[in-house]
């Protein structure tokens, strides 16, 4: 498979997620869906993670504790966004996890020892002015709760981007998201003991069955591996700056089955939060090329 196949692949079905994560938590509470989620997602991935040699690069004291980090820290992230879809829309979670871009550009500034520009300052104020926008509309409703808690998310997700630079190169994507299910199973099971014990929503059901096996299947390792084998491939920018179009197609899904109604706050979020997004990750992307070594301005 190409990478841009597999990025596209990865696209729709990360445009799927918000609603799948909101029909679950029809039946279970967050933390259990999401954690039983990673369990089906290994059991899924477990006869390619025993070829050539994944377990034993998984449980590499070089590799176990960046890999940790990226379980602990998407894991946490994965359980408070699900969580939040028992409060807000599909599409509006959607929408203002565009902030995401935020934390990135706020990052590489950071180590890349620079101070925003103009453009930088413009294009933030877009994505706030989009995520703001939804967020004020919903603070006459009960959906406010939900969308900051969908707020909270993103720097969680980028301490995992981080932890995964530190993983060395040869990893391949089943490894990559092998290493970060089984230990995203392992720092969760804590909590999820503590759920069942404080009355937390499990269901036997089979609709509830058929959610989380498809959360399992589709987020928890087919989603995983294509983005995985997406960014191994092509420059991270370029496929971050693709992704950033899903809740598009996450409105379109929401509408089409019926779960909400398009408004017109939600399109103009929408169209602020992604210009910005998009806008952003190309600036950070001209800095990192200034930054790296051997460029020379034209």
């Amino acid at each position: 498979m190409t990478p841009l196949a597999a990025l596209i692949i990865a696209w729709a079905v990360t445009a799927l997620w918000p609603l799948l994560g909101a029909a679950g938590m029809r039946h279970y509470s967050g933390g259990l869906f999401a954690s039983a989620g990673l369990v089906v997602g290994l059991a899924a991935m477990s006869p390619w993670l025993l070829a050539e040699g994944r377990w034993r690069k998984i449980l590499s004291r070089r590799n176990a504790p960046s890999l940790a980090a990226m379980g602990l820290s998407s894991g946490a992230a994965t359980i408070i966004y699900i969580s939040a879809l028992a409060h807000t829309t599909p599409a509006n979670a959607a929408i203002v996890a565009q902030v995401e871009v935020l934390y990135s550009a706020a990052l590489s500034a950071w180590l890349l020892g620079e101070r925003p520009t103009l453009q930088q300052t413009l294009a933030a104020l877009l994505i706030m002015s989009g995520t703001g926008l939804v967020v004020l509309t919903d603070l006459s409703s009960p959906r406010w709760k939900g969308d900051l808690m969908i707020l909270a998310t993103p720097w969680l997700y980028q301490l995992s981007h981080i932890a995964a630079k530190r993983l060395p190169r040869d990893l391949d994507a089943l490894t990559l998201s092998g290493g970060r299910v089984f230990y995203g199973i392992l720092t969760m099971a804590p909590f999820c003991l503590w759920s069942l014990s404080h009355g937390g929503r499990w269901s036997w059901s089979p609709e509830a069955l058929r959610l989380l096996l498809a959360q399992g299947l589709l987020m928890s390792s087919l989603n995983f591996v294509l983005w995985y084998m997406a960014i191994r491939r092509m420059e991270l920018s370029k496929a971050t700056t693709f992704m950033l179009s899903y809740p598009a197609l996450t409105l379109i899904f929401s509408w089409a089955l019926g779960h909400e109604a398009i408004h017109g706050v939600q399109i103009t979020g929408l169209a602020c939060s992604f210009a910005g997004a998009a806008w952003t990750a190309s600036l950070t992307r001209q800095a990192q090329l200034r930054a790296a070594p051997g460029f020379t301005a034209v």
